[in-house]
Parts: structure tokens; sequence; C-alpha cells
């Protein structure tokens, strides 16, 4: 290494540590980026679940034969279910729905149980309350596979298992989740997901910062070149992405028990180079902007779409295919691959590999714009 280069290191690395005085010796700065990511991967590991539970049932049962009470019986023994609330007649359906006092609600007609006894086809009706769409859905899953668990004990099931064919038996294997654990599909995305905004922010306010105190001016009458300047403001972001990412591994493994299957280099890998991405970004949004509240305001601008198309709320399959393609090239997208796999599968080389590619690419990119606006600003 010439002197020349040992030059340019030694000037950047001075600049990247007043960049972590800054930001270390400034009290909001020091809560900013320590107490919400925090507290965030806390919160949301407890709070974050497309789980069902405590559902509260409405029943009008004009029955009251053998086969509502076994249904309604099974509904009280689930831990699914909360509450189970009879009703006096029709017109009490609706009110308990619209005051939300009731996520569903059950009738039973007054053959219900005589038909079934006859081998004949009985129906009830259930209403869900659509307002919380999800909720109903999978809480009527629930309630489908309580009722199919009692039509096996039927007359009419019975006989289908002496006189007929037998019936089909399928038999549910999961796959690297085998309780299918909402936190052990959402944490590894959330450790994506409060990484991005991270290196986006701590990046995009160093600018921003600099021209709103004045001290901008001074930065470039410096020894360091632009281009110098600009690189080691990468630094500091992709230092405290590191620092949370470890913090938020040891909280999803020991905390919360989700398993890590992979190796730990890689995902370390896999956080700078990801954290490289993130910190370009941000200094582009810190580069064309004036004052820290714009630059905070463009990294959210820019944040939660890249969240949004990354498939860590929803499947990417979901969308149209021209937001599928767009999703391509937001870095967010392959690095939560990468963690999904870490973390729960162990990860194939080449499903690595091909992942880490599109990231280091991205990284290339955008730091190189990056540079490449600062250097026309400064």
């Amino acid at each position: 290494m010439n002197s020349r280069v040992k030059s340019a290191v030694r000037r950047m690395f001075a600049i990247a540590r007043k960049e972590m005085l800054v930001l270390f010796r400034n009290r909001a700065a020091r809560i900013l980026i320590t107490v919400p990511p925090l507290a965030q991967i806390v919160i949301f590991g407890w709070a974050a679940t497309m789980e069902v539970r405590n559902v509260d049932v409405a029943v009008l049962n004009h029955d009251n034969g053998r086969w509502s009470r076994e249904i309604i019986h099974r509904l009280q023994g689930s831990s699914t279910f909360r509450s189970i609330r009879p009703l006096p007649g029709e017109y009490a359906l609706r009110p308990v729905i619209e005051r939300q006092e009731a996520l569903l609600a059950l009738v039973f007609d007054a053959e219900f149980s005589r038909r079934i006894e006859a081998g004949l086809e009985a129906d009830f009706q259930v209403i869900l309350d659509g307002r919380r769409s999800n909720a109903a859905q999978i809480a009527a899953y629930y309630l489908d596979t309580v009722v199919d668990d009692v039509s096996r004990g039927t007359p009419r099931a019975a006989a289908s298992k002496t006189g007929g064919p037998p019936a089909l038996d399928a038999r549910l294997r999961c796959w690297f989740n085998p309780n299918l654990e909402f936190q052990w599909y959402f944490l590894p995305n959330l450790i994506g997901i409060l990484s991005f905004m991270i290196g986006l922010v701590v990046t995009g306010l160093t600018v921003a910062r600099e021209r709103e105190t004045g001290t901008f001016d001074q930065l470039l009458v410096s020894p360091a070149e632009p281009a110098e300047i600009a690189l080691a403001k990468l630094v500091p972001g992709c230092l405290i992405s590191l620092a949370h990412g470890s913090i938020f591994l040891l909280i999803a493994v020991f905390g919360f028990g989700v398993p890590f299957n992979g190796a730990v280099f890689l995902l370390y890998l896999s956080m700078l180079v990801f954290a490289l991405a993130c910190g370009g970004v941000g200094l582009m949004i810190s580069s064309f902007s004036s004052t820290q509240q714009q630059a905070f305001l463009g990294a959210f601008t820019v944040g939660v779409p890249c969240i949004l198309i990354s498939g860590a709320v929803t499947p990417i399959l979901n969308m149209p295919v021209f937001l599928q393609q767009v999703s391509q090239l937001n870095p967010l997208r392959h690095f939560i691959v990468i963690c999904q796999g870490l973390f729960l599968k162990d990860i194939t080389s080449a499903a690595m590999l091909t992942s880490l590619g599109k990231i280091l690419l991205t990284s290339v990119v955008t730091v190189a714009v990056a540079v490449w606006v600062f250097t026309r600003k400064a």
C-alpha cells in the first residue's frame, strides 16, 4: 500500500471516528439509535402475530340437540375461542356483530341434529365480521377444523367407512417451522427491516447535519477529498447496523427461541454488504437534503415502500408483476431471503450466493451513485 493510499485511509478513519463521536456524544442521537430499535424487536416479537386468539363467538341455537351442543363444546374447549355467548333470538345477531362483541356468530336451525342422526346433510350458518377480514378468515379456518373433527363421528361418516371406499387420509407436515410459529417467520424479517431503517436514518442524517450546523464547508476545505468524505460517512452506519444485527440475533435466538441453522459468518457477511447498500441510499438522500428533518422524512419516504415490496409483510407473489420486478432492485428483499434461509433451513450455497450477489451489485451501484451525487453537491 503506497503512501497516497495510506494517507487517504487515515483521513477516512479520522472522519469516521469524528462521525461516531458526534453520534454518541449527542443525547438525542444516542436515544434514536438505541431505544427505538431494541423496543421494536421486543414489542413486535410479542405483538406482531398473524395468529388469532381470544375469539368471542355468538350462538343462536334453535336445535339444542346432540350435534349442535357437541360443536359448541368443542369450541369451548379450544384455546382459540375465549367465550361462547348464547343469543335469545335473530334480532340479537346484528347488534352483537356491529358492536364487535363477537368475531363470528353461529346459527343452528331446529332440524340440524335430527338430519345428522338420519344420515342426511346438515347445514348451519356462520356470520363473520368482515371489518376484521384477516382474523375472520383464520377463525373460520379454526372453526372448519373443529366441525370436520366432529363430522368424523356422525352416523353418515360411520356408514361410509363400513359400506363404501375408505376416506382420504391427508397428513400434513410443515418443514422448517413444524408448529407454524409466526415469530419464527417474522423475527428474521424484522432484523432486516430494522437494520434497513437504521442504515437509512443514521447515514441519511450525516451530510444534512453538517449543512444544518454549518460545518459542511469546513469539512470540504479539509485535506480529505469529497469522495473520501462520502465513503467515510458510510462507516458509522455500517458499524451500527452490525451492532444492532448482533443484538437482534441474540434476542431472536435466546429471547424468543427462533432456531438458527446457518453459519454466523455468512450472516455477518450479508449484514455488512446489506449495510453498505442501505448506507448508499441514505447518503444519496442526505446529499439532496438541506436539513436533518428533510433527511429523516426522505429516509421514511424511501424506506416504507421498500419494506412493503420486500416480502417481509406480504408475499411477493401476491403483488402485481411489475412490482415483483421492481422488488428485484430492493436489497431488503434479498437480505430477507438470506435471513430466512440461515435461520430456518441452512440455505444452500447457490441460493446464498445468488441473493448475496444481488445485494452486492445494489451496494456497488448505490455507493457509486451516492459518492457521485455527494461530489457534485460538494
